[in-house]
């Protein structure tokens, strides 16, 4: 859990959103002192591994489900303390894939009081490409952006001058399914990291696809048309900027805007590939309880590099679960097609 030191001495209503993951359940409590200005008092990232024992056949695991009611009961109980103005929530991954996963849910309303709903992917996709425009440096030609989770990545395509993607997706692809797969054993076996790359790269292959053909990207390609700036956000992406930066406690604000060579990513994976789960343990930066599942995660970002001809990704903090809380502050639901707005959003930390 961050807390913002700030927060003992602010007054007035907050806001407060819940992203519930296939790896981590999150929690975000803000304040808005003026407009276009938030501070979040409270930042929380709990490992609830909803995706572990998860099958097509069975959905979620009942050790997977208790786990996560646990820790969403906890967060209830202290949000029914706060009485935010505002509290907006949403389910993602294993839990929308599951045929339990409603089940699920219904089960953590009756405990806890959270009603949450599950996102489409469509809803994923608006809210986190608003979160991400809401930290992001204005960028001077298309964006390209994903969210990478335990176990969906969501892409937007935003083109100069718009607020609105004109493209979204999303892959049944992320870091603790992929590491279920085919990277369950550490040190990986290099036949086993191959036969993941592989996956990894015919999920990707529709994406390369439509991302060429809609920058102008190819032969022949206009050279004056600019490649997209690469955006990526969660779990996976914000873990490998925290162990670039070696930090020995998360900061968000740090992370927002930072950038990673596709270089560094290649040579990442190859490093994680070669430690057993102790060695992992020890890199700076890597978040207890991911060190499972980071190399799973670390793949698909170097696939996503390859696969789109990129020598650097931008990093954020910010996705989901900020434009969940944007959303709740503004009062409205995502329609189809809208929900991501060119305020740039200013995250106060210190």
């Amino acid at each position: 859990m961050l807390v913002n030191p700030k927060a003992a001495a602010l007054s007035g209503p907050c806001h407060a959103a819940l992203d519930v993951g296939s790896h981590t359940i999150r929690v975000l409590v803000a304040q808005v002192p003026e407009p276009g200005v938030l501070v979040p008092l409270i930042n929380e990232r709990h490992i609830a591994r909803l995706a572990k024992g998860f099958s097509e056949s069975r959905g979620l695991s009942p050790e997977a489900m208790a786990q996560g009611q646990a820790i969403l009961q906890d967060v209830g109980e202290r949000l029914s303390r706060l009485q935010p103005g505002t509290l907006r929530s949403g389910a993602t991954g294993v839990v929308r894939k599951a045929a339990n996963g409603q089940d699920f849910l219904d089960r953590v309303a009756e405990a806890t009081g959270l009603r949450i709903p599950i996102l489409t992917e469509q809803e994923e996709a608006l809210l986190s490409l608003r979160g991400m425009l809401g930290v992001l440096h204005r960028p001077t030609g298309p964006v390209l952006a994903f969210d990478l989770g335990g176990s969906s990545t969501e892409f937007g395509l935003i083109q100069p001058g718009t607020s609105s993607p004109c493209w979204t997706t999303s892959l049944f692809m992320g870091a603790a399914v992929l590491t279920h797969q085919f990277l369950a054993k550490a040190p990986a076996c290099p036949a086993a990291l191959e036969q993941a790359r592989l996956h990894v790269r015919r999920l990707l292959d529709p994406v390369r696809h439509v991302v060429r053909s809609m920058t102008g990207e190819g032969s022949p390609r206009d050279p004056s048309m600019p490649s997209p700036i690469l955006v990526g956000t969660a779990g996976t992406v914000t873990t490998l900027a925290a162990m670039a930066l070696e930090m020995s406690q998360y900061v968000p604000y740090r992370i927002n805007n930072r950038k990673l060579s596709s270089r560094w990513v290649s040579r990442t994976v190859a490093r994680l590939a070669a430690m057993d789960l102790a060695e992992r343990r020890g890199i700076p930066g890597l978040e207890a309880g991911r060190e499972d599942i980071i190399l799973g995660g670390a793949l698909i970002v170097d696939e996503i590099l390859a696969a789109l001809g990129a020598s650097e990704l931008v990093v954020t903090d910010a996705g989901l679960l900020e434009g969940l809380l944007l959303d709740g502050i503004s009062g409205r639901d995502v329609p189809s097609g809208e929900g991501v707005d060119a305020l740039t959003w200013e995250f106060k930390w210190d």
